[in-house]
């Protein structure tokens, strides 16, 4: 069996655009992420795997390849998926969204959200926070969090998380992205945001509609770059990939 670490969209094309789809079971870290890929043939286990877990998946369902197409922002999901490759002596294979160009005088690029956090406290005017619902108590007891507005998944878990932080529901988006240019072209303007603070997702996760959006709007793009990890064997389109397998 070859093991899809799923959960993303770029998964679920992977296993649309794959012939033998009996011999795929995919993992996927919630429920969404698993409803995703209802309507394909294929078998698929909703879990959060440690790296010793991981390695029992892999005796129970006799894999004999990993293919991870989690999100780029998911490091420990990564790095354990190696190592319990390794340890088990299978191949381990990555694809990675391509990284877009965002060196503009109208985007700062941070490396962590601490810093980012560190960075928009004494900013004036409002900021939209496109970071997802992982990070929001780190931003909850700055000074100007009555200027924050966090757009998150429109998911009671995320949204109740959001108001245990304090998080007032005027401050709240909840949609399902991505989202096109004009849809955050609008939502810029009707929220006065100056300054929008977002993961470079690459294309897949709508990075290109939402810069080319904030510059429109003279606002600022506060960008949370990629982690860098090196994988062993890595492609950045979907169909070397499956040329490749």
């Amino acid at each position: 069996m070859i093991w899809i670490i799923g959960g993303t969209k770029d998964s679920r094309d992977f296993v649309q655009l794959y012939n033998q789809k009996e011999n795929l079971i995919v993992t996927t870290a919630t429920e969404y992420g698993g409803k995703l890929l209802e309507e394909f043939n294929v078998k698929v286990v909703t879990a959060r795997l440690t790296e010793i877990e991981m390695e029992k998946f892999v005796e129970k369902e006799k894999i004999s390849k990993v293919i991870d197409l989690s999100h780029p922002y998911a490091v420990e999901v990564s790095q354990n998926a190696m190592v319990a490759s390794k340890n088990k002596n299978i191949d381990y294979i990555r694809f990675e969204r391509e990284n877009l160009e965002t060196e503009d005088e109208n985007n700062i690029i941070f490396y962590s959200v601490d810093e980012i956090v560190t960075y928009i406290e004494n900013l004036q005017g409002n900021i939209l926070i496109t970071l997802g619902s992982n990070n929001i108590e780190k931003f909850q007891n700055l000074k100007n969090i009555g200027n924050l507005y966090f757009r998150i998944l429109p998911k009671w878990e995320m949204i109740k998380k959001a108001e245990d932080c304090g998080i007032l529901p005027k401050n709240i988006v909840a949609m399902q992205g991505p989202f096109t240019y004009d849809m955050n072209l609008a939502m810029l303007k009707q929220l006065n945001i100056k300054y929008m603070v977002s993961k470079k997702g690459g294309n897949t996760g709508g990075e290109r509609e939402k810069i080319e959006a904030a510059k429109a709007n003279n606002t600022l793009s506060i960008l949370l770059d990629r982690p860098k990890i090196k994988y062993p064997k890595v492609y950045f389109k979907i169909d070397d990939l499956l040329k490749n397998i």
